[in-house]
């Protein structure tokens, strides 16, 4: 099992309520809480708590980033669905930002480098 880490949140902010759905959808389909094993994100077509597949996954998170400025978007994905915000960014571990930001320049490095380059 991975290495858990907390972090805080406001009571009845998005993410509360996120975290409360999944909760409620866990009991309905398995008649139970979680316990400390069990994913918070599962896949609700598994008979038993299974994490969703990491295809599913992607490709939620490729519709996420369809949302944001290019540059963000490419962070995101890079990062396996890190989203620095002005809210956030003191609970990110520092390694979590050091990956953001260099995600960051090397996406306007790459944009930088086409620019130069001749047609």
């Amino acid at each position: 099992m991975g290495k858990g880490r907390r972090i805080k949140f406001e009571k009845g902010s998005r993410t509360d309520k996120i975290l409360k759905k999944q909760l409620r959808a866990f009991r309905k389909k398995f008649g139970r809480d979680p316990g400390p094993g069990d994913p918070v994100f599962f896949d609700p077509d598994a008979d038993t708590p299974q994490p969703i597949s990491r295809a599913v996954m992607e490709e939620g998170m490729r519709e996420v980033a369809k949302l944001l400025p290019p540059d963000i978007a490419y962070a995101y994905l890079k990062t396996d669905g890190l989203l620095l915000t002005v809210e956030n960014e003191h609970l990110m571990a520092p390694e979590d930002l050091e990956a953001w930001h260099a995600a960051i320049e090397e996406y306007w490095a790459m944009h930088e480098k086409q620019e130069d380059e001749p047609n």
